[in-house]
């Protein structure tokens, strides 16, 4: 039986779990290695690889040696990226070394798409077997699984990033607004108001920031964290990449917009909860409280923040159509004036 047979029998067996729609594997770079379930064509599972790996890479930068698994939210999907981090033996490292990979956590990884409704952790617990089988299949296998560089022409090019794009038909505006990030007082005090609350809410809290489109910190709370005012920026920018990345997955899977993310961690959690032109990010400890707990408490502050955001907005706007307003009415006096 060759390789790739091989690994076939593991991931049927994982698609034919209750509630399992679609399995892939593919490895760090995004190249794919085999894929169960519903029918793709070679460019939708190219895409779909490089889009969760995008997403796997930046959650490891935000996470680095502690992240054990992204779980993307939506409402058609729940779509499962998962690293093949399971502990090897010393004759196993021993291969992986002679292959030239030491960092072996991240090296391959699975993605699993599932049904809303279907029982996650049920499904964890029985493929977790199956993702040890894999491993130690890819490892025994003595194919290095690192292809030479592709490069494309301009045209393709083109074509894959065409692919990627979610909204087909939208033209992209490229200027800067300087009515961007134009929040009242009042909604400012509103969003301070709300994330002290969530703090008493969720007691482990590290920190939680509201971050508008681009990365730029709307509001944000500080509670036990070691992390520098520069990093939490940096972070805000990329946990917002983060969640336009998994709209684009959750797209190309399930033509479904992503609604939430949750980033598992060995000792934390991160969420993030889309919202209209903003994403509302929280890192919380793993010490007090479950999360059964957590993911019923975070809706409630985000729903409450996505309404605040939303008035923030409807503001900006009509601001702006004022302005644009006022700036007709000065051209038109102008152009009858003698």
């Amino acid at each position: 039986m060759d390789l790739k047979e091989k690994i076939g029998i593991h991931l049927d067996q994982i698609k034919h779990l209750k509630g399992v729609e679609n399995v892939v594997l593919t490895q760090r770079d995004g190249n794919p290695i085999q894929s169960a379930g519903v029918w793709f064509s070679k460019d939708e599972i190219f895409n779909v690889s490089s889009t969760t790996s995008a997403i796997f890479n930046v959650g490891i930068h935000l996470h680095p040696n502690t992240l054990k698994y992204v779980l993307i939210e939506g409402k058609k999907a729940k779509i499962l990226i998962a690293p093949l981090n399971s502990p090897v033996h010393s004759a196993l490292n021993r291969i992986l070394q002679q292959q030239g990979i030491f960092d072996n956590k991240h090296e391959f990884f699975i993605v699993i798409t599932v049904q809303p409704n279907a029982n996650l952790g049920g499904i964890f617990l029985q493929t977790t077997e199956f993702l040890k089988k894999i491993k130690t299949t890819l490892i025994t296998s003595g194919e290095s699984f690192k292809p030479p560089l592709v490069q494309f022409d301009d045209h393709r090019n083109q074509s894959i990033m065409q692919d990627l794009i979610v909204k087909k038909d939208d033209v992209f505006n490229f200027n800067i607004s300087s009515y961007s990030l134009n929040l009242t007082e009042s909604i400012s005090m509103e969003l301070r108001k709300l994330l002290n609350n969530f703090s008493i809410a969720i007691p482990d809290l590290r920190f939680g920031s509201i971050i508008l489109e681009g990365g730029f910190i709307a509001s944000k709370l500080i509670r036990r964290t070691k992390k520098s005012e520069e990093d939490l920026y940096k972070n805000s920018a990329m946990s917002y990449s983060l969640f336009q990345t998994s709209n684009q997955c959750a797209w190309l899977l399930k033509k479904m917009n992503a609604d939430s993310i949750l980033l598992d961690c060995e000792d934390r959690f991160q969420f993030i909860y889309g919202m209209e032109k903003a994403i509302f990010s929280a890192e919380i400890g793993k010490s007090r409280q479950k999360l059964g707990l957590i993911r019923l408490i975070l809706p409630q502050f985000s729903n409450k923040i996505r309404y605040l955001i939303k008035q923030a907005f409807e503001i900006q706007n009509y601001n702006i159509s004022d302005i644009n307003k006022s700036i007709i009415d000065i051209k038109q006096i102008t152009e009858v004036r003698p």
